[in-house]
């Protein structure tokens, strides 16, 4: 049963606080596809659940992410085909349910659609099978005294038996090198290309945010380095849709047609102020040598991490791959918490972690994460 308790009064307007006396089946942090996919199938099975949502609608990573707008999960409307189970082969966007207009295809023709639309979807969603979500609702403690209990910012205080997060990898991976605070982030830099006019540039990461930014660029700037320690791994040869898909790899035509833009397989060691601009120590991998290198810009696209701050130390899942993604069984529970599970792209940890990797079963745009 929830209970809304009334509290003081604040810039004049009483607020409600809701809390919750009695155990949920289930509470999902996160109202994104993997979060509301769950919500439909919890709600045919006739559980007690409820879905908290710290953005104000659902799909909050969406509306940011990617940068530039256009998502990497194939839309392909003409099959040619009559079988459903064979057209959602080709739709890697559609939330699963029984009723055929819920499918993502009518809200989009183009093979890559844009992530605005897929916002509007997702609402289209929750609406058309009223889903219980609880949005602006950001839970910042989960704790255990036999069940889980979540208290967000708000006040708002939920019990629950079991939870599963699905909140993806909301923090920015940000890795530890002397000078990073002086780049800029992948998460805030100009989407402008004219800023970048007849300046050098350095990218560092080699995946999908990587190079959806230097395609941004091309126009405008002088010279694109794109670097990252290791060699560059391509969707289509290890058959992860989470490496380098092939609508982000105009960059590399141009790298190897000698067009001023290169990729460098070698580690950021340091980021100096140079004047203007800065100078960059990068350590080649193949040859293990030492080289600085000046540029007018510095930004990071290294991808995002899961966030575990918010859970107390007694219930907080143990992390792997450099401590980006939650450690996790093949049922996608914790390794280490008993009952606490994990949906959407923050599975990915199983896969990456297999050789060869498996596929991710999320929507494919949010591998800009990855």
């Amino acid at each position: 049963m929830l209970l809304s308790l009334r509290l003081g009064r604040e810039n004049s307007q009483v607020r409600e606080r809701t809390v919750v006396d009695e155990s949920l089946d289930y509470v999902v942090v996160g109202a994104g596809p993997a979060g509301l996919q769950l919500a439909y199938f919890l709600q045919r099975a006739g559980l007690s659940y409820l879905v908290v949502e710290a953005g104000s609608g659902p799909g909050t990573f969406f509306t940011r992410f990617p940068r530039h707008r256009k998502m990497i999960s194939v839309n392909k409307v003409h099959t040619g085909w009559d079988d459903p189970e064979l057209n959602l082969r080709m739709d890697w966007n559609s939330l699963l349910s029984d009723q055929e207009k819920l499918l993502f295809t009518p809200y989009s023709d183009k093979f890559w659609p844009n992530a605005d639309v897929f916002v509007d979807y997702l609402a289209s969603f929750v609406t058309e099978f009223d889903l219980k979500v609880r949005y602006d609702t950001r839970i910042e403690r989960i704790e255990r005294d036999g069940d889980f209990v979540l208290t967000a910012s708000n006040g708002d205080c939920f019990r629950a038996r079991r939870v599963i997060v699905a909140t993806g990898v909301s923090r920015p991976y940000v890795p530890k090198i002397d000078g990073i605070e002086l780049a800029e982030q992948y998460e805030t830099v100009s989407v402008d290309p004219d800023d970048f006019t007849d300046q050098r540039v350095l990218i560092v990461g080699k995946g999908n945010s990587a190079y959806e930014t230097a395609d941004n660029l091309t126009e405008r700037a002088a010279v694109i380095h794109v670097a990252g320690p290791h060699s560059q791994k391509l969707a289509w040869r290890t058959h992860f849709v989470g490496h380098l898909r092939a609508i982000n790899a105009n960059f590399l035509d141009m790298y190897q047609l000698k067009l001023q833009n290169a990729v460098l397989d070698g580690a950021v060691e340091k980021i100096e102020r140079d004047g203007d601009g800065y100078l960059v120590s990068i350590r080649y991998a193949r040859r293990d040598v030492l080289m600085q290198s000046r540029y007018d810009r510095v930004i990071f696209c290294t991808g995002f991490r899961f966030d575990a701050s918010v859970f107390a130390e007694d219930c907080r899942p143990a992390l792997t791959i450099s401590d980006r993604f939650p450690d996790q069984t093949s049922a996608w529970e914790s390794v280490n918490v008993p009952d606490l599970y994990f949906a959407g792209t923050i599975t990915q940890g199983c896969a990456i972690s297999r050789s060869p990797p498996a596929p991710s079963s999320t929507v494919s745009a949010m591998a800009y994460a990855h």
